[in-house]
């Protein structure tokens, strides 16, 4: 974990009280703290640092049964081809991050990616602003996306029909291997950053796949300066084995869709505006025969330069499982 983001650091387990972590013992390598441990001065939760990577999620949380599926590596080389596909040209890759960073249009400041899996939108946000933070809540995710931002790319194995896999290789372009990405494992329900810290947040294609979408909206805005810039990216693929009807955003006969609700919930707090865009199509692949391509609505939401804090009473917090 690069030491410029211990500033950012508060305790997950705390909020919606913020209490900044203290490094109490740490093995460094140059500007990377490679082990060690942060502690919360007020509850005393201890978050590990191991082999660079900083785990961020409170102590005790379970990972759910749909989480513990992004821990394989067959799908770990569906997501690779996913983000990076495009860098070799391969035919079936889309042009969804160069969508998605033209929809974000101008921005500055820190950047956040919540639920960033192998990290392809961190790096398009670090080349922008100049230092970018992903979190996802699947070690192996973040050991990915850590790997890919210090090596500058990465061979991988992939299936190709049955027992028979292809390798796959890409390096980053130059424009990729500008400023500064970090990777972190956190929890997209308590983000372990402190309040209006980044200039500009993304969460692509993670809404649906909480059990507390509308916390993870309002944290996703508690992190965010003022002004800043939150682009949400979905597809609204809402099962009731991950989150409860009621919570969805949208997506039920007495809601409507779900883009225009979760519009109006980001317009619900004082100082944001938001406008819904059109779809961004993607795909992810499964082998060399089967491809799924997903359509996700996407929703730019702007914070205006006059501060507007979230209400406390806005803030929910349950108890329970969380998942990225």
């Amino acid at each position: 974990m690069i030491e410029a983001i211990l500033d950012f650091l508060v305790c997950p387990a705390c909020l919606p009280q913020e209490h900044a972590l203290h490094l109490t013992a740490g093995k460094r390598e140059g500007g990377d703290i490679v082990a060690g441990a942060l502690t919360c001065p007020a509850c005393g939760a201890a978050y590990a640092i191991e082999d660079g990577i900083a785990d961020l999620v409170p102590p005790g949380t379970a990972v759910p049964a749909p989480q513990a599926k992004y821990e394989r590596e067959r799908l770990a080389a569906s997501y690779l081809w996913s983000h990076f596909s495009d860098l070799w040209d391969d035919p079936e890759a889309t042009g969804a991050y160069a969508a998605w960073m033209a929809a974000l249009g101008d921005c500055a400041g820190a950047g956040l990616d919540a639920g960033c899996a192998v990290g392809r939108f961190t790096l398009e946000l670090a080349a922008r602003t100049g230092l970018a933070v992903g979190i996802d809540l699947s070690r192996n995710f973040v050991a990915l996306a850590r790997r890919i931002a210090r090596d500058g790319g990465l061979s991988f194995d992939a299936p190709w029909q049955g027992r028979i896999t292809t390798r796959f290789d890409f390096a980053l372009p130059q424009r990729l291997r500008r400023g500064t990405a970090e990777f972190v494992r956190a929890d997209a329900l308590r983000l372990p950053f402190a309040r209006e810290r980044f200039g500009v947040a993304a969460s692509l294609n993670v809404v649906d796949k909480l059990p507390a979408p509308r916390r993870h909206i309002t944290e996703c805005q508690r992190v965010c300066a003022a002004p800043a810039t939150l682009l949400v990216a979905d597809p609204f693929s809402w099962s009731p084995e991950i989150a409860a009807p009621g919570d969805w955003i949208g997506g039920t006969p007495e809601t409507g869709p779900s883009g225009p609700c979760l519009a109006a919930l980001l317009e619900g707090v004082p100082g944001w505006s938001a406008q819904e865009s059109v779809g961004v199509a993607w795909s992810i692949r499964d082998h060399a025969n089967r491809f799924e391509r997903i359509r996700s609505e996407t929703v730019v939401a702007r914070r205006a330069p006059a501060s507007c804090p979230v209400l406390e009473e806005d803030r929910h917090y349950d108890e329970g499982n969380s998942l990225e």
